[in-house]
């Protein structure tokens, strides 16, 4: 690449990464010093579903806020994810109920592709799911807007602590 290529690559990063740090900049804020002590990571390695729904690597970084013992917020492209877990007998006795409100998915920690729920399926079949497999921990990623408020998030963190997830 010459020097003008390598300037408007620059400027292209620039326009995506910059709403991503921002946006990561606020959920620091608005988790430090209240109960959880965050920390900014960038994490390239992830992986997303293509419109054909297989899963594909993403190579480059994304900003996630670590909140030690409870989640990790990724700051993807077009959303905010918290990813959390819940231990496989909480996981079959939870009542599902309460994040009725919530876009979210739950699948294997150790097969992140064993999904065992997905948005508009019911609780009893995420339960059998799990009741089939080995996993002894479950994964859930919560979906939030990308324009949702950090404090909502904050909240929303509370809460999973409160239920017993963890990471």
């Amino acid at each position: 690449m010459n020097l003008k290529e390598i300037q408007q690559t620059a400027q292209q990063l620039n326009a995506v990464y910059e709403p991503l740090e921002e946006k990561a900049r606020q959920l620091r804020l608005a988790l430090d010093r209240r109960i959880f002590e965050p920390r900014l990571a960038y994490y390239s390695g992830h992986y997303r579903k293509d419109a054909d729904g297989v899963y594909k690597r993403d190579f480059f970084p994304i900003p996630v806020v670590e909140v030690e013992g409870f989640c990790d917020v990724e700051i993807n492209l077009d959303c905010v994810s918290v990813t959390t877990k819940l231990r496989r007998d909480s996981a079959l006795t939870y009542p599902y109920e309460k994040l009725a409100a919530y876009e979210w998915e739950a699948y294997g920690v150790n097969d992140y592709t064993s999904e065992f729920y997905l948005p508009g399926m019911a609780a009893a079949d995420l339960k059998e799911n799990i009741r089939q497999s080995r996993e002894q921990e479950i994964g859930f990623a919560f979906r939030f807007d990308f324009g949702t408020d950090a404090n909502e998030i904050y909240e929303f963190i509370k809460l999973l602590r409160r239920e017993g997830f963890y990471y």
